[in-house]
């Protein structure tokens, strides 16, 4: 059971998908009707009637991918679930990508102890990542990872993917009618409310002083807020690494202190921070 690229056959990865599916069944009846996926690229649950060589449409249902929708062809019948029967499928030549998923080089997968599909917490742009020794440590401590997102353009925080539901496909068509009445520059102000709130650790860093630990209370694409034992003054330039391993590798990120304030009750100050771009070489 193959499938275009980028899925591939050495990576099969189990995850619910939410379709529309739409042909012809064995016995020439035209249909319409709701599928999912067990293995993306390779396994469908339908409840309908086909034989192998049919085809089939396929559209997502998500609203953030409904643009997705390709022309598969039945590989064959491997069992039946309560819900339907599995089809294994392969998607036609010449087709779009209709699962969004980025698969690395095979060539990196040779140090790596474990395999994962991750999504950006900010954009949900969606890869399988390779992870050594040290990155895994880091995600069981912190339960996500800082890299680099293409489409974000900064690192951001990468956690596990999840299956879609309808439950969750009804609040993300909820959230994006919302966003479809903001007013004038409201889509901006919408952005930079878009705040995760988190309790990671972080790692300040400074010139000339040592590094400070830090909880991260909430994290967005152009900055977060965090609170230490230490007070930063407003304006100051910074580096900042979130989620943070003392025993794992880290990314930092330069950023400035926008405000500090007092926490008395504490003893704590607490820090709002804005990134900045790198400049420079590609990649940095």
């Amino acid at each position: 059971m193959a499938s275009t690229a980028p899925v591939r056959r050495s990576d099969r990865v189990s995850l619910t998908l939410l379709l529309d599916a739409s042909g012809t069944d064995s016995h020439g009846r035209a249909f319409t009707v709701p599928t999912r996926t067990l293995q993306i690229g390779a396994v469908v649950v339908l409840d309908c009637d086909l034989n192998a060589d049919q085809q089939l449409h396929l559209k997502r249902k998500s609203p953030g991918e409904s643009h997705r929708e390709v022309d598969v062809r039945i590989v064959g019948q491997f069992g039946r679930e309560k819900d339907g029967f599995l089809y294994g499928i392969e998607i036609l030549p010449g087709q779009n990508d209709l699962w969004g998923v980025e698969f690395p080089p095979i060539a990196t997968s040779e140090e790596a102890v474990a395999r994962m599909l991750l999504e950006c917490s900010y954009c949900r742009a969606r890869e399988v990542v390779y992870l050594n020794e040290l990155e895994l440590r880091g995600f069981e401590t912190n339960r996500g990872i800082a890299r680099h997102c293409k489409a974000c353009g900064v690192p951001s925080i990468w956690v596990q993917a999840p299956h879609e539901d309808e439950k969750k496909l009804t609040r993300a068509r909820s959230r994006r009618d919302q966003k479809d009445t903001l007013p004038e520059g409201g889509e901006q102000r919408e952005r930079q409310r878009m705040r995760m709130k988190t309790r990671l650790t972080a790692c300040i860093r400074q010139a000339g002083a040592d590094d400070e630990l830090a909880v991260c209370e909430d994290i967005s694409p152009i900055g977060m807020c965090f609170r230490s034992k230490r007070r930063f003054d407003a304006d100051a330039s910074i580096e900042v690494a979130v989620p943070y391993a003392p025993d794992s590798a880290n990314i930092f990120l330069p950023a400035r202190i926008i405000y500090s304030e007092e926490m008395p009750k504490a003893g704590l100050f607490r820090h709002g921070t804005e990134y900045r771009r790198r400049t420079g070489a590609r990649g940095q």
